[in-house]
């Protein structure tokens, strides 16, 4: 768990940045808005822009864990495949030397 102080920093940090990257969208928009209400409709879709982008970063970051989890869940039923053979082997194997010994006997 990450201490409250740290949280409380993180979040302005993001807030921050937030802000910077939509201030930065909005730059490139400023020289073709020409009314107060496109400047809120630009503004709004600033936010959007920059959410949108954020979410697809985190979609990849998702996705690539997804598969990393999907590679070692394989590995492990291989694992696990190869295991129960091996099992099998051992117990025909001293199934087949325990029955030897009680014909002996």
């Amino acid at each position: 768990m990450m201490p409250e102080f740290q949280k409380e920093k993180h979040i302005a940090i993001t807030k921050n940045t937030f802000e910077m990257l939509v201030n930065n969208v909005m730059e490139d928009w400023r020289p073709y808005l020409k009314t107060d209400g496109e400047m809120v409709l630009a503004n709004n879709l600033s936010h959007l822009v920059i959410k949108m982008n954020a979410m697809i970063i985190e979609y990849e970051e998702l996705r690539k864990g997804y598969m990393d989890l999907c590679k070692a869940n394989d590995e492990q039923k291989a694992l696990l495949l190869e295991l129960a053979t091996q099992q099998k082997k051992q117990n025909t194997f001293y199934t087949k030397k325990i029955r030897n010994i009680e014909r002996r006997l």
